[in-house]
């Protein structure tokens, strides 16, 4: 469902990413664990097409991402045409991003009624049962400040996943939340990798990678160390990084479990 090829992406002089090659198959979820800095979330935005890349390519379901390829050069797609993939890549962020005037029902209904243009009693309906799936069918008509910050980050999830993308990107959604706060969030994504949800999930919790991907990856400066099944890639770690890297956060999230 996701084709990365190549990808290499600079910040001016400052290479971040230097030719990442990944796939997550269809139904399947993919973790990318590590540090900050490490290009991560650079990564997350070219796949949503949210930013630009120097080379390589990035396909979603079988489209290419982006860029279109003209006369044999390479070419950014214009703006509409981005927005029309952008609508198949559902995106929740660390900060939540919620318009804070509207109630939780009207952040869920706005991407149904204005990018799937979606009748107003249909976008409510599914806006709605999206809620309850994330365990907050009781606060609709409550707005963002009235919520908790792991509150918060559900009807996100909600937001992204009811105009059903072909694909969901999830970038460190437990990092502003306080430890008791986590649990919530993450069991709402477990649920959504069971039910078949194709997602790409950068986190930093390890025990979470271990419990919901298919296939885990870890970065370093903008290049991939490792990358196979959860039990292998986390039960025998081969690269020093990647050993400090597991013996810190694997702690931090035991004690924040």
């Amino acid at each position: 469902m996701i084709e990365v090829e190549g990808i290499h992406k600079s910040f001016g002089a400052r290479e971040v990413l230097r030719g990442i090659d990944l796939h997550v198959e269809r139904n399947q979820a993919l973790v990318v664990l590590g540090p900050s800095g490490s290009g991560k979330s650079t990564l997350l935005r070219c796949v949503a097409a949210l930013e630009p890349f120097q080379a390589g390519s990035v396909t979603v379901d079988g489209e290419l991402i982006g860029y279109r390829d003209a006369a044999g050069q390479r070419r950014r797609l214009p703006e509409k045409a981005l927005a029309h993939q952008r609508a198949e890549i559902g995106m929740v962020f660390q900060s939540f991003n919620l318009f804070p005037h509207m109630t939780a029902l009207q952040n869920v209904m706005l991407g149904l009624v204005h990018v799937r243009r979606r009748p107003k009693d249909e976008a409510r309906a599914t806006a709605l049962e999206w809620l309850g799936r994330v365990g907050l069918g009781d606060r609709g008509e409550a707005f963002p400040a009235q919520l908790s910050g792991g509150q918060q980050q559900r009807v996100a999830i909600a937001r992204a996943c009811a105009t059903q993308p072909k694909v969901l990107l999830l970038d460190e959604v437990t990092s502003a939340l306080d430890p008791e706060l986590v649990g919530e969030v993450l069991k709402v994504i477990k649920d959504l990798s069971t039910a078949g949800v194709t997602m790409l999930i950068v986190t930093h919790e390890v025990l979470f990678a271990r419990d919901v991907a298919h296939q885990v990856v870890f970065m370093d400066e903008g290049v991939i160390l490792e990358q196979g099944e959860p039990h292998e890639v986390l039960g025998n770690p081969r690269t020093d990084r990647f050993q400090a890297f597991l013996k810190r956060y694997a702690n931090v999230s035991m004690r924040t479990s």
